[in-house]
């Protein structure tokens, strides 16, 4: 999975989906623990899809702690030294990209400006990471055509950025990182619960719509479907310790230790956020593990 130019030392993730495209690769990386110290031969966008705590360097820079929000953009180029570590991890999207694609892709950046960045708000991303996401859910039922069109806007929203456009900007400051978090963990810890806007809107101190509206300003998805990904997201580590357990699944069980009003309404929810059912997602998970 990781593209290495040395023997290191390394703690990988667990298996994740992986898609190889023509000039381009896609994976998505669960939540856990990990350790990595590489030299990537092609460039790499990255995307958090959960928040995460730990070390990392880039170049010759020191080693320094970060703490990446969720939905947050990132950009290393090719032969940029990288090492990161994390005890926990977050589900993080990687796009790695031939550099001879990304100038076919991006003709106005020049490879001096090819600068290395990290948790950058850009909310556009968001709906184009999922969609990515449930196109990798998908595998062979997904066309080349549609990897393809997908990598290439990611590389046209990536060099926004490179370019000196808004993403580089400033981050959307009418949501603070602190609020953020109040808001996440707020979900986190009502996940079996029913999760009420006024509720919400008045633990955090803002106005209904005003929490809603700079919410999706700031990350690109709505209170509602932050809600589901963190939902789904429980599901799907319920299940995993299940499957490591060697225990039999009952989805209902999850379901209803997640929110979900039924089996069918996640059923629902994984199919609108990852693509899959959930028993499609049990034998995919399966099926990784058996391969590695």
């Amino acid at each position: 999975m990781w593209e290495l130019n040395r023997n290191t030392a390394i703690v990988p993730r667990r298996p994740a989906p992986h898609h190889e495209g023509s000039g381009f690769a896609f994976t998505v990386l669960p939540a856990s623990p990990y350790e990595v110290s590489y030299a990537p031969a092609r460039h790499v966008i990255g995307f958090t899809f959960e928040g995460q705590r730990g070390v990392h360097a880039f170049g010759s820079s020191r080693r320094r702690p970060f703490d990446a929000e969720p939905w947050r953009l990132a950009f290393t180029p090719a032969g940029c030294d990288i090492f990161s570590t994390s005890d926990r991890g977050g589900e993080y999207f990687m796009l790695k990209v031939e550099p001879e694609m990304f100038a076919r892709l991006a003709p106005e950046i020049v490879s001096s400006s090819l600068a290395q960045f990290t948790n950058v708000a850009d909310p556009l991303f968001t709906r184009l990471a999922t969609n990515l996401r449930r196109a990798m859910m998908l595998g062979a039922a997904s066309s080349p055509l549609a990897f393809e069109v997908l990598a290439a806007a990611a590389v046209r929203r990536v060099s926004e950025s490179l370019n000196g456009g808004k993403l580089r900007a400033r981050p959307e400051r009418r949501m603070t990182s602190r609020r953020l978090k109040q808001i996440l963990d707020y979900f986190e810890a009502r996940l079996a619960e029913e999760v009420r806007l006024t509720d919400l809107a008045r633990a955090v101190g803002l106005s209904e719509s005003y929490l809603a509206r700079t919410f999706q300003a700031a990350t690109g998805t709505t209170l509602h479907a932050a809600l589901m990904e963190r939902r789904i997201a429980r599901a799907r580590l319920l299940i995993e310790a299940a499957l490591r357990r060697g225990a039999r699944t009952n989805l209902a069980d999850v379901a209803a230790a997640t929110g979900f009003s039924s089996h069918a309404h996640m059923t629902t929810a994984f199919g609108r956020i990852l693509g899959v059912t959930p028993s499609q997602w049990i034998q995919m998970a399966v099926s990784r593990s058996s391969l590695n």
